[in-house]
């Protein structure tokens, strides 16, 4: 083997590989790895053709010179409306009926009832001078009887006295009686005449306990409490009733210090008309009054001034269209009061934010307004023309995080004149 292996000598140098081609009819398996190798290059060759258009694409459109200017956003779109001239509102307030005269039935002397009058009975009306109750006089006539027996032989004591005196000044002249005596004499008179004067008070002190015996109304009125009976036992100034007037009777209404702002001053308010309302039924009226005083007094607790509000006839039946008022009873009250001589505007109560602010809009910009409202009401506030003047343009929407100057878009508003301008 070595002997041919020298024989044969060094390898013969080989020139370059050639291209391996596939025969036909050899196996796929033999050309699969030159193939996806070349496959493999061209996706490469595409993915950086991708990126490359990409990246023109988007140089292209990101260029300042052709980059489009974005509109600026538009200032927000805002509900408004407009200040109104005030010239009337309804002060409200709720008070309780107290009658305007209110006295307690009740002996000055002590007693038992022997008779109670027919109208002396809780709710009745009593006219003036009606029986309320009878004591028993019995006592009381026999004491009557002895203090004119008493004034009788007064009488005659004196008239005696005036006689001895008489008898004693003619002996005195003709100078058959002594000065003592005459003395004497007027002396006896005068004791006389004294006790006719005792007699006679005792006699009017018995006919005024008759007299009290019997207990009369003072006037027209309600029995609104009654405790009497035939029988019972009274006491001296121990109450068996109460009356109020049938005339009329009072409500205070306090006005707070809006009120009193609103009004200028309580005075105006006197001879008002008041209208009264049930507060369990608002839409029905009970009574009208009229504001007759002002309470001198300001309730030290609420701090608010009283109008003397008077009902006439307020507990007869026969009222038209309402039952009668009760004592005690709590009523709604609304005086309407006239703002034809007040510088007052209107708003919505939407348009006043938190405890006084209010947005007024000019020529599309805001304007901060703080202000004092004089009343708030459930469709109206009203407030100081001073600080908002009538035809001003308020804002009524929640504008958040709004600020002085700021610009706002209004929306259509139907049916609504030409706003006067801001001052």
């Amino acid at each position: 083997m070595k002997a041919d292996e020298e024989r044969e000598g060094p390898p013969e140098p080989q020139g370059p590989p050639e291209l391996h081609r596939p025969e036909p009819g050899a196996p796929d398996g033999e050309n699969d790895e030159p193939s996806q190798k070349k496959r493999g290059w061209l996706w490469l060759l595409a993915g950086l053709a991708v990126l490359a258009l990409g990246a023109a694409v988007f140089w292209f459109l990101s260029r300042p010179e052709d980059r489009e200017a974005k509109p600026p956003p538009q200032p927000p779109l805002v509900r408004s409306a407009l200040a109104e001239r005030a010239d009337r509102l309804t002060i409200r307030q709720t008070g309780f009926v107290r009658a305007d005269e209110s006295v307690e039935v009740a002996a000055e002397i002590g007693g038992r009832i022997v008779e109670v009058g027919d109208t002396f009975r809780t709710g009745a009306f009593v006219q003036d001078g009606a029986l309320l109750i009878r004591l028993d006089t019995g006592r009381i006539e026999a004491d009557i009887a002895s203090a004119e027996a008493g004034v009788e032989q007064a009488e005659a004591a004196l008239a005696e006295a005036r006689i001895a005196r008489e008898r004693q000044e003619q002996l005195e002249e003709r100078e058959f009686a002594s000065e003592a005596r005459l003395q004497q004499a007027i002396v006896k008179v005068a004791i006389a005449e004294a006790d006719l004067t005792a007699a006679e008070a005792a006699l009017t002190q018995a006919r005024d306990r008759r007299d009290q015996a019997i207990v009369t109304a003072p006037f027209d009125a309600f029995v609104t409490e009654q405790s009497a009976a035939p029988g019972a036992l009274v006491q001296p100034g121990v109450p068996v009733g109460t009356l109020v007037s049938a005339g009329g009777a009072e409500i205070e209404m306090g006005l707070t210090p809006p009120d009193l702002d609103v009004l200028g001053q309580a005075e105006r308010a006197i001879g008002g008309q008041v209208i009264l309302r049930a507060p369990d039924a608002p839409d029905g009226v009970l009574a009208y009054g009229e504001v007759t005083a002002v309470d001198p007094d300001i309730a030290p607790q609420t701090r608010t001034v009283g109008l003397i509000v008077t009902v006439r006839d307020p507990f007869s039946r026969d009222r038209a269209g309402s039952r009668p008022l009760r004592v005690g009873e709590l009523v709604a009250l609304e005086l309407p009061v006239s703002l034809e001589n007040r510088n007052i505007v209107s708003v919505p109560p939407e348009a006043v934010k938190g405890r006084g602010t209010i947005w007024v809009i000019e020529d599309g910009v805001l304007d901060r307004r703080d202000v004092r409202p004089l009343q708030r009401g459930e469709t109206r506030v009203l407030i100081a023309a001073e600080a908002l003047p009538a035809g001003a343009r308020v804002m009524l929407s929640d504008l958040p995080d709004a600020v002085a100057g700021q610009r706002v878009r209004l929306e259509t508003v139907q049916n609504e004149g030409k706003p006067e301008p801001v001052r």
